[in-house]
């Protein structure tokens, strides 16, 4: 055994939401709870085989190197992991960058006849093992790490913003495909209720088999489905980049997540599970993009990814400024846990001093990392040319950072408190312990209570640490602090000696 393995650690669980911050999840030790504070880097063929550049699909479906990605987030400190679910066995993107001819699926592959792409049809009825298998194997095999696993149960963005008619047409549950009778034409017939109760019996079964299998598990949270649609609409010309001559119908898919969520819940109290968080994310398009995460907040889900609230903003558009949630997230009011997911408001994007505001706000960030995808990283809107791997190093580490500080103060006390810092960008427990980010150079003041504190500078960029004396504040207010780390942003931590 290497000593990179000697040094893991089984992340401990079943997660809670703190009762005590329910910004954060928790673990209960005894009677008290430790915060848990997740953030890491996800990418789209991290469950599934199949995923490469162009239109066809391989001969011999891609596959990745799942202990190889476990390892590469284990060096940048990352103990966070969405591990993505595509329903298509053949489709492929808008413009037909890159396929999705995603295996194992949950179903058996044993019916007669020939799906769309050749092979056998699917038999709905029986499930294919090997999915279930290498679910619990790859979740299992995070948690050995110590790390956290958002189990994705359904997936949005494929069956109606990939390229038709392949979105559809490449589903299981499309009638070229089963031999069960079952017929869907589009994302009405699969996450908008009401359902064909057909539909919905096999969406159930499907649900409670994910739950059986992965309940045991301590490392694990449920998400319902990505990028599912919100009742919008999008003009001709995004429509025709999708493949399509109209505009195309596609409801609001939020009663159908709220009943996954209810399935889940209803599983596990009648099983006797412990239950596990579950959370639902954004959906697009929605009418009133200022809106978007109104049904994020009102659900009975524990934690929630919000989308970009900013009119106009979409995937793609790089002349819109960055969303909010990138630039400046408002501080964790403790409604939700937020995690806060760059896959929703800035994709593409992520930087350093994005890891830090979220974290200083009270939330959890995890980067959709394009530059992990090799051969089917999108164009850099910043760069030009595609996404290169280096383009995100600084948030890959900068996440990892944020879980060190996370782990070493009393997180389960702290609060986003942008009323303490000239910079606002502070989570705190007055008193006791401060972190505060200058996020640009220069001076910059913390109200403190009276006290000594000790004092201690991280570079944001350099990632250096740098220890100055203590400061001893007679009377509570202001306080000034100069950055020795004046080059670059940084990080103020001050503790109660």
């Amino acid at each position: 055994m290497n000593d990179r393995a000697q040094s893991r650690t089984r992340a401990p669980g079943p997660l809670v939401v703190s009762s005590r911050n329910p910004r954060y999840f928790a673990v209960r030790e005894g009677t008290d709870e430790r915060a848990v504070y997740l953030a890491g880097s996800h990418l789209w063929n991290n469950l599934h085989d199949g995923m490469g550049p162009g239109k066809p699909c391989a001969d011999e479906p891609e596959r990745m190197d799942f202990g190889e990605y476990l390892d590469f987030l284990e060096e940048r400190g990352h103990n966070f992991i969405r591990l993505w679910r595509w329903e298509q066995f053949r489709s492929y993107t808008a413009a037909a960058d890159y396929h999705l001819c995603m295996s194992p699926q949950p179903w058996a592959r044993t019916g007669s006849g020939e799906a769309t792409d050749g092979k056998p049809k699917f038999d709905l009825e029986p499930f294919d093992e090997e999915f279930f298998d290498r679910l619990r194997g790859r979740v299992t095999a995070a948690g050995d790490r110590g790390m956290y696993v958002d189990v994705m149960l359904f997936e949005g963005w494929g069956i109606h913003l990939s390229t038709a008619p392949m979105h559809v047409e490449g589903h299981p549950f499309h009638a070229s495909n089963n031999v069960n009778g079952v017929s869907i034409g589009s994302i009405l017939d699969y996450q908008v209720l009401p359902l064909d109760p057909r539909v919905q019996e096999l969406q159930e079964r499907y649900i409670r088999k994910v739950v059986d299998t992965v309940h045991d598990l301590p490392n694990i949270l449920c998400e319902v489905a990505n990028e599912s649609s919100g009742g919008g609409r999008v003009d001709l010309e995004f429509a025709r980049y999708l493949g399509q001559d109209e505009v195309p119908e596609w409801g609001d898919s939020t009663e159908w997540q709220y009943w996954v969520i209810d399935v889940v819940k209803r599983h596990e109290q009648e099983r006797g599970y412990e239950p596990h968080p579950i959370g639902i994310t954004m959906q697009f398009p929605v009418p009133d993009q200022t809106k978007v995460n109104e049904p994020l907040w009102a659900s009975r889900a524990e934690w929630i990814s919000p989308g970009y609230e900013e009119p106009g903003r979409f995937p793609g558009n790089p002349e819109i400024p960055a969303s909010g949630w990138f630039a400046d997230p408002p501080p964790a009011d403790g409604r939700k846990v937020v995690i806060a997911d760059t896959d929703h408001f800035a994709p593409g994007d992520g930087d350093a001093l994005w890891a830090w505001k979220t974290f200083l706000r009270g939330h959890h960030p995890i980067l959709m990392d394009f530059g992990l995808i090799g051969g089917v990283n999108p164009p850099d809107p910043k760069a030009g040319g595609p996404m290169s791997f280096e383009r995100f190093e600084p948030a890959r580490f900068a996440m990892g950072d944020t879980v060190r500080y996370a782990e070493r103060v009393g997180l389960v006390d702290m609060e986003p408190r942008a009323d303490l810092s000239s910079t606002r960008f502070t989570l705190a427990n007055p008193g006791v312990e401060y972190l505060a980010l200058q996020p640009e150079r220069g001076d910059f003041t913390v109200t403190l209570e009276p006290g000594t504190y000790s004092v201690e500078w991280f570079g944001v960029d350099g990632r250096e640490t740098v220890e100055s004396k203590d400061v001893t504040v007679d009377a509570g207010g202001p306080v000034g602090f100069h950055p020795p780390l004046d080059t670059e942003p940084s990080v103020l931590y001050l503790s109660s000696a």
